[in-house]
């Protein structure tokens, strides 16, 4: 056991960039971070900021002995609190009588996690607290989505689903041939809305804001997942933010997706109730560690002239036309050389080193799994409704 005066931390997922930022993040502050995922090779294995790395099962498939081994983990290495990154949260929500309580889980109770992971959901809880949004409804059979009324392009996705995958873009009194429906994981028809898209991300605890930032889409996989990273201010969305979080009393990370319209204003179209990329403009100094323990009095920001990105994500899909309105491989080019790149640090090097290992892992799984490379870095951490 670590002889450093911080906390003990675990940190799940730890394939993910927003891990490993997090872990450098936690361990710059003092703390002791210890890391978990179903693949041999995360990320972070690599990373000097981390204790130690244990390999769990993987919780899509495996719940219930997936919440033991994190749950024994906490005992074992006198863990203080649980970081859930991505939808193992929902998971860990269910089963949060089996930690002790000395061991804070930085989550919600699971029916406000879910209300806020599914996108129906949202929607209907958005319309419980008089919160305008976009036209919406749930598409359950073709026999509902043929009988559809919109009279303007609507978006179709899963309830749960995430930014690798698919979103259709529907005209009225046109409907996708071929769709699958699920009754645990139905559809949403969503009214297809143009203008400015921006992101969130913020650390609360029942109900208060303690670290938060807004970013600008602009580089992205198919205009869904961000590749790039740069705060803004924007006084409409972080008072929304602070009044939902309030009202919702939530604990945990969470990010919105919005949508901001000339002429009819203000709209949120997703919840993330988790970790997000926003994670990853925060520098050492600005010590964001201190908000996952609730102990700042001032809302922690980023710095203001940040500019981060995944590296390997821009090299993948951020020069393809669908990445940027406008995109060229000159604009490409600049603005990859002006923006610093998240994995590689002086001070910490093997995790640039362990990147072949790592992309290594998430090619097999997408082999294994039968998915697109995006969707098999996270296919074992989704979660679409199921009960444990």
């Amino acid at each position: 056991m670590s002889t450093r005066s911080g906390k003990n931390v675990l940190i799940t997922f730890g394939r993910s960039f927003l891990t490993l930022e997090l872990a450098r993040l936690m361990n710059a502050g003092g703390h002791n971070v210890f890391i978990a995922d179903s693949m041999r090779f995360p990320i972070s294995r690599f990373s000097n900021s981390v204790q130690k790395v244990f390999r769990v099962p993987r919780p899509k498939f495996e719940p219930r002995e997936y919440v033991d081994e994190i749950a024994r983990l906490v005992h074992a290495e006198s863990i203080d609190l649980v970081i859930p990154i991505h939808e193992e949260t929902d998971i860990l929500a269910m089963a949060q009588d089996q930690f002790p309580p000395e061991c804070e889980l930085l989550l919600s109770d699971f029916l406000t996690e879910n209300r806020l992971h599914n996108k129906f959901e949202y929607q209907v809880l958005l319309d419980g607290l008089g919160i305008p949004t976009l036209k919406y409804a749930q598409v359950r059979s073709e026999e509902e989505l043929t009988a559809l009324d919109f009279d303007r392009p609507f978006a179709l996705k899963q309830v749960y689903s995430r930014g690798s995958q698919e979103v259709y873009k529907v005209n009225p009194g046109e409907v996708p041939e071929g769709l699958a429906f699920d009754p645990l994981n139905p559809w949403l028809a969503q009214e297809w809305l143009k203008g400015e898209k921006y992101c969130t991300y913020s650390v609360c605890h029942r109900g208060k804001i303690y670290a938060h930032t807004v970013y600008p889409v602009r580089y992205a996989i198919n205009g869904q997942s961000c590749l790039t990273f740069e705060p803004i201010i924007h006084p409409g969305i972080d008072e929304w933010v602070a009044q939902r979080v309030k009202e919702i009393d939530f604990t945990g990370q969470i990010g919105f997706d919005f949508i901001e319209h000339p002429d009819r204003g203000l709209y949120t179209i997703e919840c993330n109730p988790r970790s997000t990329s926003g994670i990853l403009m925060f520098e050492p100094h600005n010590r964001v560690d201190r908000a996952f323990f609730g102990d700042n009095d001032e809302v922690i920001r980023p710095d203001p002239d940040a500019r981060k990105m995944l590296g390997p994500g821009m090299l993948l899909y951020g020069w393809r036309k669908s990445a940027l309105e406008g995109n060229t491989l000159r604009g490409f080019a600049r603005d990859y050389r002006r923006t610093d790149e998240v994995i590689s640090q002086r001070d910490d090097i093997g995790p640039l080193a362990g990147i072949p290992l790592a992309m290594g892992n998430i090619l097999l799984n997408s082999m294994r799994y039968k998915v697109g490379l995006a969707e098999g870095f996270m296919h074992d951490h989704e979660w679409d409704g199921q009960q444990i």
